[in-house]
Order: structure tokens, then C-alpha cells, then sequence
């Protein structure tokens, strides 16, 4: 897989975890949960397909239920879910990539050694 795919999915997962924050902090209970956790589970596929090879702990990682209740207070408890998930999404990714580029750098010294 590509490394533009991952470095891509990472940032759309970032902008994914601002936007559900700024949600947060307006008061989530007053907005629909839907696009984030519709969002969410959609990142979090396309990270199984991406990372699949790279590391067994995506299977720490579930698919967060929408609920289609108006509670404010169980919309609130869904977009938290939401940041923290996609926290800890953003955390993987980038520590995997970062692995990645280290295994690379011994790669690209011996090539500009020869």
C-alpha cells in the first residue's frame, strides 16, 4: 500500500478528531452524531485495509454504534467516544508511519553509499 494513502488517511483522521472537538465543546448534545461515527468507522476500515500487515493492535480498535437517540447527554457521551477513538487512531498511524520512515533511512544511506 502506499505511503501517500496512510499519510492521507492520517490527516483526514485529524481533521475528523478537530471537528468532532469543536462539536464538543459547542455542546454535541445539540448536533447529530451520525457524520462522525459514519466517518469514524469509515477511517477506521480503510486503516484495517492500509495498516492490516503492520500491526495486530488495530484489533484494539471497534466500530463505534450511532445512536439514533436525541438525549443530549447520550450524543455527548457518542462524540467523546468518538475523540477518543479517533485520538488514539491518530496516535497509531502516526507511530507507524514514523516506524516506516526509520526502516527506510538505512535503506536510503546504503543506496547513497554504493
Amino acid at each position: 500500500m502506499s505511503v501517500n494513502e496512510k499519510k492521507i488517511l492520517l490527516k483526514m483522521a485529524k481533521v475528523l478528531l478537530t471537528d468532532c472537538q469543536s462539536i464538543s465543546q459547542r455542546g454535541a448534545g445539540y448536533y447529530s452524531t451520525s457524520p462522525f461515527v459514519i466517518t469514524y468507522n469509515k477511517l477506521l476500515e480503510k486503516a484495517k485495509v492500509l495498516f492490516g500487515e503492520d500491526s495486530s493492535l488495530l484489533d484494539t480498535f471497534s466500530e463505534i454504534p450511532d445512536s439514533p437517540s436525541t438525549d443530549p447527554a447520550i450524543k455527548e457521551k457518542t462524540t467523546q467516544g468518538v475523540i477518543i477513538e479517533g485520538g488514539q487512531l491518530v496516535a497509531f498511524i502516526e507511530a507507524v508511519l514514523e516506524q516506516q520512515a526509520e526502516k527506510e533511512e538505512p535503506k536510503a544511506a546504503d543506496t547513497a553509499a554504493d
